[in-house]
């Protein structure tokens, strides 16, 4: 659960100057959001695993009754993920969530500039949702976002024993209680220190995975180098695992 949207990626040679006009050199649309990407990527490993450990992928998110929400649920159509639990705004001019991008070649960087859509509400993740949502699921994912629906659902998990991953990627209202519904955390490389105020990665981590009531393991990425591994039983720190290489990731289920 959390944020999808629409990417308009503008290609430009220079990023350009107030007032200016400019050509891009190519502009590309495709889906984003944190959530939504995260749930492509499942659903595309999974399509690749033998059948007895592969999983459906379902969403859940809001959307507006526009162009780019159809978009949105095309794309999400075309790699298998359930879209059923996406709930489309009844209010009148409500738009889809979507960012605009401009992808500089000369100093190879990119800003963003995001247009958000109509709130996910507390109100609307009623109980018969909640049922809906988490037939059959043995595994939720928040990317964080959407905070006070997702902890009607993150808590409605824990409590029928399904497991709870939270992505944190920086620090957003209303995360904290998210995370304390956390079984398992995956980090940004910044934010264990955002969150504890610790320069040291490793120690960060740590307090991290001890300070969270349900925690098993948290994971954060490292860039290019791979990412960080910290296990333990739930409220205490354990083994420190060295950085993973990137490629050497493989499937499991979530024990």
């Amino acid at each position: 659960m959390g944020s999808v949207g629409m990417d308009f990626l503008a290609s430009v040679a220079s990023f350009p100057k107030p007032d200016d006009k400019m050509r891009t050199d190519e502009l590309e649309m495709q889906g984003g959001g944190n959530c939504g990407n995260a749930l492509t990527a499942a659903a595309r490993l999974f399509s690749g695993l033998p059948a007895h450990v592969r999983a459906s992928v379902r969403v859940v998110s809001k959307i507006g009754a526009d162009a780019a929400g159809d978009a949105i649920l095309k794309e999400f159509a075309a790699d298998g993920i359930d879209t059923s639990n996406i709930l489309v705004s009844s209010e009148p001019g409500a738009k889809s969530p979507f960012t605009y991008i401009i992808v500089d070649r000369e100093t190879a960087t990119r800003t963003c500039i995001h247009t958000p859509g109509d709130p996910y509400v507390e109100e609307e993740m009623t109980a018969e949702r909640v049922d809906r949502i988490l037939e059959g699921a043995s595994a939720v994912y928040f990317d964080g976002r959407l905070a006070e629906p997702a902890l009607v659902l993150a808590r409605a998990a824990r409590a029928r024993g399904i497991k709870v991953l939270v992505e944190a990627e920086r620090l957003r209202p209303g995360l904290d209680k998210l995370l304390d519904e956390a079984d398992f955390v995956v980090t940004s490389k910044g934010f264990p220190r955002e969150w504890t105020g610790l320069d040291d990665v490793e120690e960060a981590m740590a307090a991290i995975l001890e300070s969270l009531p349900h925690c098993s393991w948290i994971v954060t990425t490292l860039g290019r180098r791979g990412a960080l591994l910290l296990e333990g039983g739930a409220g205490e720190a354990g083994d420190l695992h060295e950085p993973l290489a990137v490629g050497s990731i493989v499937a499991g289920p979530l024990t």
